[in-house]
């Protein structure tokens, strides 16, 4: 088997005590209260009779090999397409905490809730390791990208590659924020903390990146993961990409002539939100006039980014690839030119 992103959306199949209609809206209303990849997956795995091990359960083959190209932070198998390959253990109590968690358990089927606390504890796939073998390999990742990335840097651009992390998470507008404000601060006032820990895989790596600024002038910063945006009612048309880079413009000072910042965020598969973009760009001088603020700000609190950055510069801040046929999570590009 092949199992890769989208795998989780397109390879449904619930089971009896949900209908395909009741499933689609759970999800629904889990996104638009922030939940992340892992919630959403883990809340699919109780919900579908393929997932968490489920189609290796049912397969009939007794050697079964998954390849997996990995949209979830970390690579745990368990979350890749929601595991159909993998089983790791029942989810029905973790999903009633999830439910719990974003208070949502008035909002989810009475049949549904009943079947989560009546099979709590079932383990159906205890034997499942000693009747099959089962080989699940990572072929595709957020790092691999990264890497080539680095590369492809390495050999093309007069820039020094740093890959920062490859478990991006956070409000897509709080993360497009953080970027700038670390490269626009000097190292000497630069300390770790919360706000930054999110932007590196640990503190060694941070330290490596204030070792890159004092030694080079020009760098690429490359990041991987998976930010959220937290949906508000009449939501307008964007994606958590084209958030975070609008942010990212906003907080570059177009006053401070000795940095140049050229941002790119974009999904690898093409897509960002309901959108035909993959994602956008940020850089000095992106928007400077007060309408323009004015309109950006507005355009982050409904949502409506897509529309916004369709409608200055002729859509030209807006990258659309296509589909790629292919999904390992976001990637984040950042060009610093340093004049000082």
């Amino acid at each position: 088997t092949i199992n890769l992103g989208g795998g989780s959306a397109l390879l449904p199949l619930p089971i009896d005590a949900l209908s395909l209609e009741e499933e689609i809206q759970i999800i629904k209303l889990l996104q638009s209260k922030g939940a992340n990849i892992q919630e959403l997956n883990t809340v699919r795995q109780a919900m579908s009779q393929l997932k968490n091990g489920g189609l290796a359960r049912i397969a009939k083959a007794t050697t079964i090999i998954g390849l997996i190209l990995s949209d979830v932070i970390g690579d745990p198998l368990e979350f890749i397409a929601s595991g159909p390959t993998f089983y790791s253990g029942n989810k029905n109590r973790q999903t009633l905490n999830i439910f719990n968690k974003y208070d949502l358990m008035n909002r989810i089927p009475a049949q549904f809730l009943q079947h989560l606390k009546q099979y709590e504890n079932t383990n159906d796939d205890q034997n499942i390791s000693s009747i099959k073998q089962i080989y699940n390999i990572i072929v595709g990742s957020n790092r691999i990208a990264l890497e080539a990335a680095a590369h492809l840097c390495h050999q093309s651009l007069n820039y020094i590659p740093f890959i920062m992390t490859t478990c991006l998470q956070g409000e897509a507008r709080e993360v497009g924020r953080r970027i700038v404000e670390l490269i626009t601060t000097k190292p000497s006032q630069l300390i770790y903390n919360d706000n930054i820990a999110c932007l590196f895989s640990d503190k060694s790596t941070f330290d490596a990146f204030q070792t890159l600024r004092k030694e080079h002038k020009r760098y690429c910063l490359l990041l991987g993961g998976e930010t959220t945006v937290v949906m508000k009612n009449n939501a307008g048309k964007g994606g958590r990409c084209q958030e975070l880079a609008v942010s990212a413009a906003l907080t570059i000072d177009n006053n401070q002539e000795d940095i140049s910042i050229l941002l790119l965020a974009a999904g690898s598969d093409g897509i960002d939100g309901p959108t035909d973009a993959a994602g956008a760009f940020a850089f000095n001088g992106m928007i400077t006039n007060e309408d323009d603020i004015k309109r950006a700000h507005i355009s982050l609190d409904t949502h409506d980014i897509y529309t916004y950055l369709s409608e200055i510069n002729d859509g030209a801040n807006l990258l659309k690839s296509g589909h790629t046929s292919t999904n390992v999570m976001d990637i984040i590009i950042v060009l610093v030119d340093n004049k000082e």
